[in-house]
């Protein structure tokens, strides 16, 4: 019944829904989670999936949850074949719990609880994984976009500047030209103005 119910919110095909594997070995049925450590990497796709869970279930979408929790699932089983870590398939199970309580049940009951996970909270977003390291800052030439630079989130307009002024691509617009205005809005945008 939750198989159907998750296909018909999430409008999918029943032989889609694969939210078990990341617990259950399909063919053996035996349960597959392990208790190495996630990566840094897993982590921020964990938690920017229980954002866009919560955020979605907010607003009283259902087919983003659905969307997001499959995803999820799809990246723990091809980075983890051989089961994914605990620390990621129990914040899964509980956030499928909503679309899908029975199955979610049952797997919450292989991970080695022995009461219901009625009672467990939803898993809260850690903001320190939903930062990122890096932007991306267009670097536009008369408006129009010359080249992208990936920096360090936080890098003043000064060093974007400079950056930009020395990127290739860029270079070769501002070549021979005047730089009548540098508008640098830092994180977001950079653009010259030349005559």
């Amino acid at each position: 019944a939750d198989a159907l119910h998750v296909v018909q919110t999430a409008e999918g095909e029943l032989e889609q829904v694969h939210e078990s594997r990341v617990v259950v070995d399909e063919d053996s049925g035996a349960t597959r989670v392990t208790d190495v450590s996630p990566t840094i990497e897993d982590q921020v796709i964990l938690h920017k999936t229980i954002e866009a869970v919560r955020s979605a279930m907010e607003e009283l979408r259902v087919n983003t949850p659905i969307a997001r929790i499959t995803e999820l699932t799809n990246h723990l089983t091809s980075t983890y074949p051989d089961g994914a870590p605990r620390a990621l398939a129990e914040p899964l199970v509980l956030m499928l719990a909503p679309y899908a309580p029975h199955l979610a049940e049952e797997l919450w009951s292989r991970l080695g609880h022995p009461g219901s996970l009625i009672r467990s909270p939803f898993p809260v977003t850690d903001p320190a994984y939903l930062v990122a390291d890096t932007v991306d800052v267009p670097v536009q030439v008369n408006g129009k976009v010359r080249s992208v630079l990936t920096v360090a989130t936080g890098t003043d307009g000064t060093s974007l500047e400079a950056l930009a002024r020395a990127d290739e691509k860029v270079a070769a617009y501002l070549d021979g030209k005047t730089v009548r205005k540098a508008v640098v809005i830092p994180g977001k945008l950079v653009n010259f103005v030349v005559s």
